[in-house]
């Protein structure tokens, strides 16, 4: 299962990239200026729940994997004048956007930000 985790955050980093902007020009700053911190922070549980969560907890760890992919797929970024999510790069059509996306995207990351703790829990009490 750790592998997989691994592929999901690989993948979520590469759709992150199809849609490159002023976000993921400030996400490689702050990167580099934690060293590293902060994605560990961000990323690292997954991948850890991934190689030592017991098999009870792989339905949370499945349900963080859709969560990242989806918050990664639909969080626009851009340059100065226009904004796209990997969704549209990817479709080539303009797709969602609006208010119902934007709750959605937020409701993702912070549902995603919430199993972090829970799997890291989870793991170090198993």
């Amino acid at each position: 299962m750790g592998w997989i985790q691994i592929g999901i955050v690989g993948l979520a980093v590469l759709l992150r990239l199809t849609a490159f902007g002023w976000y993921a020009l400030i996400a490689i700053a702050v990167s580099v200026l934690s060293l590293g911190t902060v994605p560990a922070i961000v990323l690292g549980p997954l991948v850890y729940a991934g190689f030592s969560a017991p098999p009870a907890a792989w339905p949370l760890l499945a349900a963080a994997d859709v969560l990242l992919l989806a918050c990664a797929l639909t969080f626009e970024d851009g340059g100065d004048n226009t904004s796209t999510s990997p969704w549209q790069r990817l479709t080539g059509g303009r797709g969602p956007s609006g208010r119902a996306t934007d709750a959605a995207l937020r409701s993702c990351a912070i549902a995603y930000l919430l199993t972090l703790p829970a799997l890291a829990v989870w793991t170090a009490t198993a």
